[in-house]
């Protein structure tokens, strides 16, 4: 069977060995270069001593703007995204991501190094 590619990228073929019908399935894309948030940007730090997360945020001017500390990933990240201080969702869904990464590293007791 061939895939018919739609003019919405999606195709009508099912994903493993699941059939899902007629519902289309969307080929996932790289993203290629990420724009940068007006906001600003973050550097996470896990303090595995205190089991906390510091997600430190900074103009491009290099001011520390703010500090958001919490007990988890998602804690932290509501509360970026409730203040609007991740003004795009690439950029929120790459700070949910690494603040995920960031808590597994201070649970498990591995090194985090911010991708």
């Amino acid at each position: 069977m061939e895939d018919e590619t739609n003019k919405d990228g999606s195709n009508n073929v099912s994903a493993g060995s699941e059939d899902f019908g007629n519902v289309p399935v969307i080929q996932a894309e790289d993203p290629g270069k990420l724009e940068l948030d007006k906001e600003g940007y973050f550097i996470i730090v896990p303090n595995p001593e205190k089991m906390m997360i510091m997600a430190k945020h900074y103009s491009y001017d290099k001011e520390l703007l703010r500090l958001i500390e919490g007990r988890d990933a998602k804690s932290i990240y509501r509360t970026i995204i409730k203040y609007g201080w991740a003004s795009t969702l690439n950029h929120a869904a790459y700070l949910g991501q690494e603040l995920v990464r960031a808590e597994i590293a201070m649970r498990t007791g591995f090194d985090y190094i911010q991708g």
